[in-house]
């Protein structure tokens, strides 16, 4: 009797010890899936900050390296503090950075460099006092995802290419187009302009009148300074007034006229509104036409074909 207690004892510890077994396997399976689709899903976190704590963000891409520096609402270019950036693309890759995520965790090969020992992209991001450093290299060719790497981490990884292509620009595409005069069309009320083209000079003066329609109804038209009776052509005044307020396309800091291949300008205007006067002036350089303003040491590249809406006045009758 005794005996066949023991076995019947014996027996349940191994049915115990059999189901803990099949307990700690089954909950390592499912720990391995779930690990599976997190790495599958791209949800392997590799930056531990929030975009509010960035200060900072400097890369390097096809060897030019640019600094960005924030304040919490605006990126400044710390190598050109006034330059213009393009702060949606700035906000962009803050983004790319703060919720950098891997699709998946390899250990390196040996003899394979994955594009890293030339890299296609380096970042650094400064958030709440430090600094992490990502290697972006090769893509796979089979499943399209970039290559990286992590400062002080031995692992290889994979992401979504998306994080490396929004720092694919140099500092010419970090331009941010802006109209440098703060000119609107509407508000304008007078415009004298002077064109020289060699021994060629005029100056053209218009005004913003109140004319009254043959409907008895008022609305603003451009006129003559010197002939404020006859209609102008509107097209050629649109165009006008398309230019001056145009968005520049480009920025040159601290502007050297003679590096830019600028001469005497091509033409002198000064636009009148209810803040005041400012003068603006338009020549034509060895890469394009560029704009300066009154106060500011900027050369902007604008329109080749800018120059053109500056006309005699007979064109614009």
């Amino acid at each position: 009797m005794k005996a066949k207690q023991r076995t019947l004892l014996v027996l349940a510890a191994l049915i115990l010890l059999a189901a803990a077994a099949l307990a700690a396997v089954t909950a390592a399976n499912r720990h391995a899936e779930a690990a599976s689709s997190e790495a599958a899903a791209g949800d392997i976190p590799l930056a531990a900050f929030a975009q509010a704590e960035l200060t900072q963000i400097a890369y390097t891409w096809q060897g030019e390296t640019l600094t960005l520096d924030y304040d919490g609402s605006r990126w400044t270019l710390a190598e050109d503090p006034d330059y213009h950036l393009d702060q949606t693309k700035c906000n962009t890759m803050a983004a790319a950075m703060t919720g950098l995520s891997a699709k998946r965790r390899l250990e390196p090969q040996p003899g394979e460099d994955y594009g890293l020992d030339e890299p296609s992209l380096t970042v650094s991001v400064t958030a709440a006092g430090r600094t992490e450093t990502y290697t972006f290299g090769t893509t796979n060719p089979v499943t399209g995802d970039i290559y990286l790497q992590r400062e002080g981490d031995s692992a290889l990884y994979t992401a979504d290419p998306a994080k490396a292509e929004c720092f694919a620009y140099d500092k010419e595409g970090l331009f941010g187009p802006f109209q440098p005069a703060g000119i609107t069309a509407s508000s304008l009320e007078a415009i004298v302009y002077t064109r020289a083209d060699g021994a060629d000079r005029f100056t053209v003066s218009l005004k913003a009148l109140s004319v009254e329609g043959e409907d008895g109804a008022y609305s603003t038209q451009w006129r003559l300074e010197q002939q404020p009776d006859t209609p102008l052509d509107q097209e050629a005044v649109q165009q006008l007034l398309s230019v001056l307020g145009e968005y520049a396309a480009g920025q040159v800091t601290g502007a050297d006229a003679a590096a830019l291949g600028l001469g005497e300008p091509s033409v002198t205007v000064t636009v009148t509104d209810d803040t005041g006067s400012r003068t603006l002036t338009y020549a034509a350089g060895t890469d394009g036409c560029y704009l300066t303003v009154e106060g500011d040491s900027s050369a902007y590249r604008v329109d080749a074909d800018a120059l053109s809406a500056f006309c005699p006045a007979e064109e614009l009758m």
